[in-house]
């Protein structure tokens, strides 16, 4: 899916109340125009009258069933595509650290690795995990679970003067963070984002997502451990 295709299709997920709004008052303009246009045609008496009657009765159908479509095709788009659209990353903003390096969410197509930016590693005794209930806790995967492929990372991010939140891996031992990606906007036990594990050697490894506030200082995260296996 090409970088335009991907904005188009995030842009009417975001606006998609707006959007159901619109479609919905449409519908119902062109269910009062079919309403009086069949009146209308039960009505006309004369050839030209009954014509002219159809007419209007045939445009105010077809206008109701491309608004249905319409209709259908965004619930599709936010119920079932949009789930399975790759995380965005967080590149610009007021509130982010302008030296701070996000990468892409890998997409399952992908051949070549990426080069994600990697913190300073740390020793595994020195981590710190942080999780809090309906505060900073990944909910899925869980602790100890075993994962491979595209992984969807579920959880809540809702820490006050939030700016924006990054989830990032790394194997066990001595540490290495390695971020996928980034986004700004709060979490509620829902999708944080998705995690392309096709490409590790299959073995323990460390999750972490970590919030930062609103002037790019990053707090306290929340870190489980995993197990990433061959795809089967």
């Amino acid at each position: 899916m090409n970088s335009f295709l991907d904005s188009v299709l995030r842009g009417l997920v975001s606006f998609s109340t707006g959007i159901f709004v619109l479609l919905g008052i449409g519908a119902l303009v062109y269910l009062r125009k079919l309403i009086l246009s069949i009146a209308e045609w039960r009505r006309a008496v004369f050839g030209l009258e009954r014509n002219i009657a159809g007419r209007k009765l045939i445009s105010a159908s077809t206008g109701l069933t491309l608004i249905i479509l319409l209709m259908v095709g965004e619930f599709l788009l936010v119920t079932v595509i949009s789930p399975q659209l790759p995380a965005s990353s967080v590149t610009s903003g007021a509130n982010m650290d302008p030296m701070a390096t996000l990468t892409t969410t890998l997409s399952a197509d992908q051949s070549q690795p990426a080069s994600p930016q990697s913190t300073p590693t740390i020793s595994q005794e020195a981590l710190q995990s942080e999780c809090e209930e309906d505060v900073l806790e990944i909910s899925s995967p869980a602790n100890g679970q075993r994962v491979s492929g595209i992984v969807e990372i579920i959880g809540t991010v809702n820490v006050e003067d939030f700016g924006y939140y990054k989830y990032e891996y790394s194997t066990t031992g001595t540490i290495n963070w390695i971020t996928i990606a980034a986004e700004d906007q709060i979490k509620l036990d829902e999708t944080l984002g998705n995690w392309n594990t096709s490409e590790l050697v299959p073995g323990p490894y460390l999750l972490q997502v970590v919030p930062l506030n609103n002037v790019g200082e990053a707090m306290p995260s929340c870190i489980i451990g995993i197990e990433v296996i061959l795809e089967e």
